[in-house]
């Protein structure tokens, strides 16, 4: 007989589990503790649990952990940790430590079904959603490797998060558990490139997770070019739910910009930004293209990224360059993809 999973439970979840194991249901708040705020790997260093209750346990239930494959360290401070999962496959996560914050970007699906042009991740496909113990177990496993606390959360690595939603979701209230990791929500960001079926549930659920739209063009014909989806999923409603977002919540939706040298990068483009997100309270984040090896797509010049935020600043709300972290271990945004040579 397999042995029940726990990694991935809710408090609720193990508080049951206990129960049906015979035991009392604080002992499923116990369980959930170490596995969650203290990253027991196993049952044995649960020692507040008998000798007796931890071999009864270990022979119905296991605690699944990630496989740490290749760890690779950036100039900038950042790191890259490439994991393996149960079936083989493969994903990876970015540490980002900052002055004031230590950020912690997962993955939520073994590659991706979205194909955007400009990412490496894109060209892997899709294998599988991640399981929420799977996302969980990202932060667990990195947070043995970080000096400081991991403060923040940004669902910005591998897959479209709003394919995944309920693992996503059940992983973020784990994440946020006073009895596990004790993350705030608001320091919890989804990234999405705008799945309307997808975000419309999301914004709906009007919990307090950041939400973060891939927009990178507000011409919605070189969105169809360079990010597949967006053939289905039209600007004008992604932009509708963003600002039903703001208004349930009383937050700020943060914008993801792409500047492709040549293609997104002009001054037109940025008219076309302002005139699409007026009205909506935001914050305009700037990304520099990260070359990717076998895609067409460049750098844009500094001069162009820098008029471009001039041109912005103050038509729309705010708006800042975010310094790409990580580009010398392909770390960066849309570099993400499973590693060679990893043996």
């Amino acid at each position: 007989m397999s042995r029940i999973e726990l990694k991935g439970m809710n408090r609720k979840e193990l508080e049951d589990f206990a129960v049906s194991s015979g035991l009392e249901p604080f002992r499923g708040r116990q369980i959930f503790r170490w596995i969650y705020q203290n990253g027991a790997p196993s049952f044995d260093i649960m020692t507040d649990l008998s000798k007796q209750i931890r071999s009864g346990l270990s022979k119905k239930a296991r605690i699944g952990n990630l496989k740490l494959i290749k760890k690779l360290d950036s100039l900038d401070g950042s790191g890259k940790f490439l994991f393996g999962l149960n079936d083989g496959l493969q994903i990876e996560s970015v540490l980002i430590p900052e002055k004031n914050r230590v950020t912690l970007c997962v993955s939520s699906q073994a590659g991706c079904a979205v194909g955007c042009r400009f990412c490496a991740t894109g060209r892997m496909g899709f294998m599988r959603n991640l399981d929420s113990g799977e996302i969980v177990d990202q932060l667990l496993q990195v947070q043995r490797f970080s000096e400081r606390k991991i403060s923040n959360i940004v669902f910005m690595g591998m897959g479209e998060p709003t394919l995944n939603l309920k693992g996503v979701i059940k992983a973020c209230e784990i994440m946020g558990d006073d009895y596990g990791p004790s993350l705030a929500q608001k320091k919890i960001t989804i990234s999405t490139v705008g799945i309307i079926h997808g975000l419309r549930k999301f914004v709906k659920n009007v919990h307090r997770l950041g939400l973060a739209i891939s927009l990178h063009s507000a011409d919605e014909e070189i969105r169809k070019k360079i990010i597949p989806a967006a053939d289905k999923n039209s600007l004008k409603e992604i932009l509708s739910l963003a600002k039903l977002y703001t208004e349930r919540t009383g937050r700020r939706v943060y914008f993801e910009y792409l500047l492709l040298g040549g293609l997104t990068d002009s001054i037109a483009d940025a008219k076309k930004l302002v005139k699409a997100i007026h009205g909506i309270p935001c914050k305009i984040n700037l990304i520099k293209y990260n070359p990717v090896d076998g895609l067409p797509f460049k750098e844009p010049k500094e001069e162009d990224v820098e008029k471009f935020k001039e041109y912005l600043y103050p038509r729309t709300y705010a708006v800042i360059i975010r310094e790409s972290r990580g580009a010398d271990i392909k770390g960066a945004c849309g570099q993400l993809a499973v590693m060679p040579n990893t043996k």
